[in-house]
């Protein structure tokens, strides 16, 4: 089967006079759905190259050497409010084929809503009548709150500075969307990876399936158990999905990790929607990746 070449997106918002660029598919997908305008470029472009290498050339210009970072979770901040946002009016008629995705948008498509309903989850944990205590992450201050001391020391660990706060979190109706820029905002990784290995707890029926990977930033306010419920959320809304929750025990790192049934846009006889070879398109702040323990893996049976 031929391959597609990887892809970098440059989206374009009204937060900010530059675009945005992510290689994450089913972001650019949605955004392209949503009326945002979004140009597609190879990965190895000269044009792309380029942008990064000025991406990073600014990034070095902002205190904390974090600006690269925040820059990228900008982009999942606009992205995580819409999709709150959505979710809570209803989303519509949904584009069966987004101008630029044709050929992959089912497969990318279906990705792209297991993350949203496991957002979905995140900001409705405590709303059910579960029990698990909710909305930790709104007792930290809003990231403006520690923009005052300039000669902050760079190499400080770039969420030591939270504190924690004594006052009780806002209504819930003042919640989602804040709630969700906050975990936008710990959102270290996020990769998506066509064709994966399956694990070895995976449903017996689901031959093909492609994976994606949120990695969450080290702090006691990103509970395990707020993961772990969103993810059984969004694994009950449809069928073919699995997943499993993992946390580094040397350095804190979440990581939830989700799996969808890509065989029905594959084709019984392996030919179908052309995603290419099993690579990790990965966007992902500084740093090396942890190791991880196995953690208790999650199916629909």
């Amino acid at each position: 089967m031929p391959t597609t070449a990887a892809k970098s997106y440059l989206i374009h918002t009204p937060q900010h006079p530059r675009p945005y660029i992510t290689s994450v598919p089913f972001v650019a997908r949605d955004f392209t759905e949503w009326g945002y305008r979004v140009d597609h470029h190879v990965s190895v472009s000269a044009y792309i190259r380029e942008i990064r290498a000025r991406e990073k050339e600014e990034a070095g210009k902002v205190m904390r050497g974090d600006g690269q970072q925040r820059r990228w979770g900008k982009i999942m901040e606009i992205w995580g409010r819409e999709v709150v946002e959505r979710k809570r009016v209803g989303g519509g008629v949904r584009v069966e084929t987004v101008r630029g995705f044709e050929g992959v948008s089912d497969r990318i498509q279906k990705a792209g809503d297991f993350v949203q309903d496991f957002v979905g989850g995140l900001v409705a944990v405590g709303q059910c009548g579960c029990g698990v205590p909710r909305f930790s992450l709104l007792l930290l201050p809003d990231d403006d709150d520690d923009d005052d001391d300039e000669n902050e020391n760079q190499t400080k660990n770039r969420f030591s500075h939270f504190k924690r706060y004594a006052a009780p979190p806002p209504a819930p109706s003042q919640c989602p969307a804040k709630l969700i820029t906050k975990y936008m905002h710990i959102l270290y990784c996020i990769g998506y990876t066509p064709n994966a290995v399956l694990p070895p707890w995976s449903n017996p029926s689901i031959a093909v399936a492609d994976q994606v990977v949120l990695e969450f930033l080290p702090h006691e306010a990103v509970r395990l158990e707020h993961l772990v419920h969103a993810l059984e959320s969004a694994i009950g809304k449809q069928e073919g999905r699995m997943g499993r929750v993992e946390r580094d025990p040397a350095n804190g790192v979440k990581r939830v990790l989700l799996w969808v049934d890509a065989g029905e846009c594959v084709g019984n006889d392996g030919v179908g929607e052309d995603i290419g070879d099993p690579v990790p398109r990965y966007e992902r702040g500084e740093g090396m990746p942890p190791e991880y323990v196995a953690g208790d893996g999650m199916g629909d049976g």
